[in-house]
């Protein structure tokens, strides 16, 4: 497995950041969650007038949520891909 490179107060900080914005995104996306259907009508919601307006509460809902799994999953599993990635390890001793 991968040596962890996340420790205590960071690992809690992603977990609280991540389950805020998994709970914000349920609660924007409300009751169309898991029966969530596209608009019969079209709405560019890739516009940012249209992505703020009522008729893309699903889409800015299931964003947010997806943005959120991103430090929930680092901050459970204590490894963070993109440190790895840049070498940034503040937990090595300095000597």
């Amino acid at each position: 497995m991968f040596s962890q490179n996340e420790k205590g107060i960071e690992r809690l900080i992603r977990l609280i950041a991540g389950s805020v914005l998994l709970s914000y995104g349920y609660y924007i996306a409300g009751n169309y969650w898991m029966a969530y259907q596209p608009s019969t009508y079209q709405v560019p919601c890739l516009e940012l007038a249209n992505f703020m307006s009522n008729g893309c509460l699903v889409e800015r809902g299931i964003v947010c949520a997806a943005i959120g799994l991103i430090p929930f999953i680092t901050g459970l599993i204590g490894w963070c891909p993109l440190k790895a990635i840049l070498r940034i390890n503040p937990y090595k001793r300095l000597n």
